[in-house]
């Protein structure tokens, strides 16, 4: 619409220097409209690349209905990594911190806290 608008009142437009004005922004709309498409199309393929990749890999060891299961094992694993990384160097808030973390999330694991609503439910 601002295009359509800008190419209007530069047909309209009796002074040089406005039209000139108009057609430099008529030229930036231009533009950011076909980078703007660029992206957008950008965006699709790689969702579209991201959706094939998806299925080639798909083993059925992922929990596709659930992001809590994979999120909880991906934490320990990193926790765990950073667990093995203390030295005595580490200052002792950062090792609470990590040592508080495993336990948290080795008890929100037992527990089945990050269990969907129905399966919590369920274990009550």
């Amino acid at each position: 619409m601002e295009i359509k608008k800008l190419q209007r009142d530069i047909k309209k437009e009796k002074d040089p220097l406005e039209v000139e004005l108009k057609q430099i922004e008529l030229e930036e709309k231009i533009y950011g409209k076909a980078q703007m498409e660029l992206v957008a199309k950008h965006r699709m393929r790689e969702v579209a690349t991201w959706s094939k990749l998806k299925k080639e890999f798909d083993d059925n060891n992922f929990d596709k209905k659930d992001v809590n299961t994979h999120q909880a094992h991906s934490y320990m694993l990193r926790l765990q990594h950073q667990k093995n990384t203390i030295t005595p160097g580490t200052s002792q808030p950062e090792v609470f911190n990590v040592l508080g973390q495993i336990d948290t999330l080795e008890r929100v694991i037992r527990d089945k806290e990050l269990a969907p609503p129905k399966e919590k439910k369920k274990l009550r």
